[in-house]
Formats: C-alpha cells, structure tokens, sequence
C-alpha cells in the first residue's frame, strides 16, 4: 500500500528550539535543593519512535520501580541504565501518547506534567475493496492504533467499530462516495496516510420497472438492488419532475408516483451522496390519442368533436392558427370523446394535445376551417363606384372586402354564401381582394380586381405658354376624354392621343395647378402632376435676377443687407413669374430696402428702360427703385403699384433716376409706405 506523510514540524518547533533532544516535564527546577523526593526533570528526545531508546533525567530515580506509559508498563528489570539521575530504556511497541507516571516502592508515584509522544510511522496494507454506506470496512496495516480519523471525501469518521495497532474497523457514512480513502495519524508529528486504490462505494441498481405503461399520478414499482440507498428520483418531465417521498421503499423496491408533469423516458436515482444513476429502463406513460375530427370542415364558433383514447387526460387544445388558438375549456370531456369550441383564429392544420403532465401530442389527422372561397370576379376591368359581383362559397362569412390600396367595403348591395355584389370604393386599385370574416379572420384571396384608370407621370413643357402644346405622358392615357386645367379650362380635342401619350394646346384660360383626366365612362382622376402656366419670354437684353443673380465675370450682382426686412429669399418658389425661383422680401419696415451691388458701375448705361416682374402678397401697395451714385449721392425714387395676388411687369425709363452717368453703386427696391409688407420679384432685367 502507499504511504504518504505530510510533517508539521512546526506543531513542536517551540520545544525542539528550547530543549534540543529533551522534553521537559516541568516538575521542578534543576536549582532546587535535593529533599531525597524522586523528581522527573525531563525525557527525550523529542520525536523517538517506537523500538528506540528514551531518556528519563531526574532526582532520585534510584528509587523508579518501573515507569508506566500510557498502554504499557516498564519494568526496572527492562531499563537499560537506572541510576540517580537517569533512566534509558526502550520504547516499547504498546507505547501511546499520553503521561508518564514513575512507579515507587509503597505504591507512591510520580506524574509527569508533559505529555510523552511519538513519531509513528503509520502503514496500510489492505483496505475493504467495496462497502455499502452504513456498513463497516476493515483496514489492516501497522500502527492504526493512532489513527485520529478517516476521511471520505467530505465526510470524515472519527468514532470507529474497533481500533488495535494492526486493524482499523469503521462504518462507511451515508453520504460516502466512491475514492480513496485519508487516514489521519497522531504523534509528536501528525501524517496523512492515503490509500492507493479506491474504496468502491455501492449505489443503488434497478432491474425492472413495473407497470410497463403508467398514468401521471398512479403508483410506479421499481426493483433493484440496494435502493434503501436513495433519497430522490429524477422522472423524464415538462420541467422538474422529481420525487422525494417515496410510498414505500426498502433494499430491493421504491414505490413512487408518478409526478403531474413526468414523460416518457429514464428516471435518476438519486443517492444520499448525490451520485446520479440513470436507468437503462424508460418509463412509458399513457398519453391521448386521436382516431377522428368530426365534422372533417368546420367554422369558425362551431363545436368540433374529438375521438380517440385517454382523452380525459387533455387539459388544453392548441389549433394551426393566427396567434395563439388553444382552448382550455370544453363542451364536454371523456375518455373517449373531446368536444370544443373552434377557435375563430384556427387555420387548417393539425391539431396538438397538451396532457396534464404538458406533453404534448400532435394528431395525424388535419383539420379543414370553412372560409369564404373566390371563384370569380365581374366585370373586368371595372372602375371605382361601379358595382362588382364575387363569386364562389360559404361567401355569407364575409364581413368586409379589401382592395389593393387598403380601400374598403363593409356594406353590401346584396349577399348570399354563392355571391356578393358590392360598389368598388373609388381609392380601390389594381390588385388582389382580401376578406375578412364575420370572425375577424383574414382571408388572402388570388381573385383579381382590375381597375384601369389613366395616370399621368411627367407633364411637358415646364412652365407652358398659353396657345402652345403641352405633353402628358403616363399610363392607359387613351381611357381620356377630357382634360381639365386648374380655374375649369377643359381641353376635348386633342393634338395627338395614346395609350402613353397625351398632346394638346393649352386653353388661354388655364391656370397653373393639378390636372384632371375624365374618363369615357366618365369617371374623374385627380393627377398628382400640375401644369406650370407661364408667359413668353420677357423683352429683356440684360438680366439682374432670371432664377438668380447675374454671376459673369466682371459684371456680377450682389445681394447686400439691406434695411427694415425679416427675409430675403433669392431662392423662393412660392410663386414665381417664369422659371422656377423668385426673390421674396417681407418688410417690417415701412421704408425698408432689398439691396443689390453691381460689380460693374456702368451696369446700365446704353439701356434705356429697367423691366421687373412684380407680385403683391400682401395688398395694393406701393412700392420704388432708388439708385446710388459711386458719388454717393442717390437718384429720384419712381414708384409704382403692387397688385395682390397677381404678377405685372414694371417698366421704368432709365433717365427717370436722373443722372447716373458716373455709374452707381446700388440698386434698392424699396417699401412705399406699407408695414408690413410681402412682394415677389422675378426677371428683373435692362432693354
């Protein structure tokens, strides 16, 4: 066997420091005056071991008739040396730890203060190979005589069955697990002693389960060995499915119920040293079963009758459906026949019971769901507001249609379970048609409503001139027969017209904004395309401001700060003249100015009239240009007319700002007395 010794010297440091070899047995001081009394001084050395020679130093030791130590008694005829002051003799085999006590004639003695103890050397030579908790292993080996305590694992004994120098008998703890096994020695320098093989601790074994088929909550016998051994068992289960309290249980047989929530499949016993044994033994439960769905088709609300075995077992049906569809509740429940409610989100699909254990089991069997069915559409195409008839079955199902677009129709003209008529919503579109049952359930369908309506996608030119030709471009264009300008300006007679393709001449009346198409059946489309109504090219040679200020090299305008607005806006699209942008200003001022810089002084010289396009956003107000000098003096101020809501162009002669032959400076396009005050300014330009 394997012996293995772990020293603490340390546990004895302080009186090998002091003594060297000797122990001190503290019963007198070696100064003290010799009254004729045997006194013991000392002993050693320390850490002697059995079969080795000890030492008794002392006063009087003449009269030492033996020397008792615990386990054993030397005789003087056994000393090795006895005289006055000392004592040799040989440590005998039966030696313990304990006091030293010198027999004297008359039956007087003397007792050591100092405990005498020993470096034992402690070795195993055979250990019981296998052991059930609570029965006894044996040890044999040399020197058990000292051991403190065996340690299994986690558990250590310290109260054996029998102790001698030779044999070791103790009871293996409950909770003790398969490994080797830590003798622990005591003497002068205490040792662990390990033991080279494992003591194999028995666990419980099952060799049958009975019945072979059990229902969740009956009893379960399991038969075995050893099964007096285990304080839990571990079921295969939806969740945790374990047992502590057993109906009955002894060396050879447990009887246990079946927990709620077990299901098919091993169990694990569990032992008190909580090692795990799992059966080869699965445990079978009955379970429901379907045989029939009667009706094989039904509706949404209606009852559904199951047929099968252990029906009684179900406490929930989960349907095929939208979201959830599970019924806890039933209209009745047997072991033999299930009735319920369909949920009004089932689909088809099969079902699944859920037993009260929560295993579930899916049926072979496929539910059908009656639902409203399509077989035909008329007419096609059709136009929103004109009225469509569905074909098809079980159609008195239908609480609503939607069209393409999310356009919908809750009422009806007329509905039976083979056919529904309904107006078409005018924001319907081309497309697919859903239903929706009186169940809220939805139903795609494949049956296709067209609806065929022109759409414009580009309108060209951009703006357009009144008398000129104007394109619209798009889809299904050959479905119009009128177009409809913004302010009622309708076009009959077209330039050239197709299916992608509409030119016609713009009418003298049209105003910019949204087109209409009216169509041969006189159905009318709102595009979302407009017609930019403008006018001829403006009879200007030299532009300021046309979409922005000039920018050519040595002859650019600048916008500066001006004075008395909150905005200037050189960007502005809210209404423009021509083009796309304008100059917006909005006076807080009464006599505020925009203020414009040529980098050219003679900006104006060789033109004789200033042209600007003008648009009263706030009244009839009045409003002047006013030049300044590179002298820096500032030229007459000629006024003119806002009119509000429309633009006209302003003509101003040059020679009305006086003399400006030195060049200017600034150009300012002034506020006339009107705070506050909002103008739009287009094509400013010379001719």
């Amino acid at each position: 066997m394997k012996n293995l010794y772990n020293i603490k010297l340390f546990m004895l440091g302080c009186l090998v420091v002091c003594l060297g070899f000797l122990t001190s047995c503290d019963d007198d001081d070696e100064t003290t005056p010799n009254t004729g009394q045997v006194e013991l001084l000392s002993f050693g050395p320390t850490g002697v071991q059995h079969g080795e020679e000890i030492r008794f130093i002392g006063r009087n030791l003449s009269k030492v008739e033996a020397i008792e130590l615990a386990g054993v008694t030397v005789a003087k005829a056994s000393f090795l040396e006895h005289t006055s002051e000392l004592i040799r003799l040989i440590v005998p085999q039966e030696a313990m730890e304990g006091r030293v006590t010198l027999k004297l004639a008359g039956g007087e003695q003397v007792l050591s203060k100092t405990m005498l103890s020993f470096e034992v050397p402690i070795t195993i030579t055979a250990v019981t190979p296998e052991a059930k908790p609570g029965t006894n292993i044996t040890i044999t080996g040399t020197k058990l005589n000292w051991i403190e305590g065996v340690v299994f694992e986690s558990d250590t004994v310290k109260e054996f069955v029998s102790q001698t120098a030779s044999e070791l008998v103790l009871p293996v703890p409950i909770t003790a697990k398969t490994g080797k096994l830590v003798l622990i020695g005591g003497g002068t320098e205490p040792s662990f002693v390990e033991t080279e093989q494992d003591l194999i601790v028995t666990l419980p074994a099952v060799t049958a389960i009975a019945p072979a088929t059990v229902f969740a909550g009956e009893n379960l016998t399991i038969t075995g060995t050893n099964l007096d051994l285990v304080k839990e068992i571990k079921f295969t289960g939806v969740g945790a499915a374990n047992v502590t309290s057993f109906v009955s249980q002894s060396e050879t047989g447990i009887v246990v119920k079946v927990p709620a929530n077990a299901s098919k499949g091993t169990i694990k016993l569990v032992a008190h040293s909580d090692e795990e044994v799992t059966t080869t033994q699965e445990v079978v439960l009955h379970l429901p079963a379907v045989t029939a769905l009667t009706p094989a088709a039904v509706k949404h609300g209606e009852n559904l009758t199951i047929t099968g075995t252990n029906l009684n077992l179900v406490k929930e049906v989960k349907f095929a459906g939208v979201g959830a569809a599970n019924v806890t509740s039933f209209v009745s429940k047997t072991a033999t026949q299930l009735v319920l409610k369909v949920p009004d989100n089932a689909s088809k699909g099969a079902l699944k019971l859920v037993a009260n254990t929560g295993v579930e089991v899916a049926t072979t069997l496929e539910l059908t769901i009656v639902l409203p069915a399509i077989t035909s559409v008329s007419p096609s195409p059709v136009d929103p507001g004109q009225n469509l008839i569905i074909n098809g079955t079980d159609l008195d199902l239908v609480k609503s249609i939607e069209f393409k677009g999310g356009a919908k129709a809750t009422t009806f003209i007329s509905k039976t379970p083979t056919r529904i008529e309904v107006q078409v919503p005018m924001t319907a579109q081309r497309g697919a048609i859903t239903l929706l049952t009186v169940k809220d359930y939805v139903v795609e369908t494949q049956a296709q409503v067209t609806i065929v309506l022109p759409v414009i996608t580009a309108v060209t030119p951009e703006p357009v001139i009144a008398g000129n030709y104007l394109t619209l471009s798009g889809t299904e264009l050959h479905l119009v027969k009128l177009v409809v300008f913004t302010g009622g300006a309708t076009v009959s007679t077209f330039v050239a017209q197709n299916a992608t393709q509409i030119v016609l001449t713009v009418p003298a009346a049209a105003q910019t904004g949204v087109l209409k198409l009216i169509t041969h059946s006189n159905f009318e489309v709102t595009s979302d395309q407009q017609a930019q109504i403008g006018t001829a090219a403006p009879n200007i040679a030299y532009y300021i401001f046309n979409d922005e200020l000039r920018s050519a090299e040595n002859d650019a305008w600048q916008k500066w700060g001006g004075w008395g607005t909150t905005n200037q806006d050189l960007e502005n699209t809210e209404q423009v003249s021509r083009g796309t942008k304008s100059i917006k200003v909005e006076y807080n001022d009464a006599y505020g100015a925009l203020q414009l810089h040529p980098t050219n002084p003679q900006a104006l010289a060789g033109y004789t009239h200033l042209v600007l396009y003008v648009y009263g956003g706030s009244g009839n107000n009045r409003m002047a240009i006013q030049l300044k000098t590179t002298a820096g003096g500032f030229s007459a101020e000629p006024t003119f007319t806002l009119k509000e809501g429309e633009w006209q162009k302003v003509e101003i002669e040059i020679k009305a700002f006086g003399d400006i032959s030195g060049g200017i400076a600034e150009f300012m396009v002034k506020n006339y007395g009107t705070n506050p005050n909002t103008v739009y300014i287009d094509d400013v330009g010379l001719r």
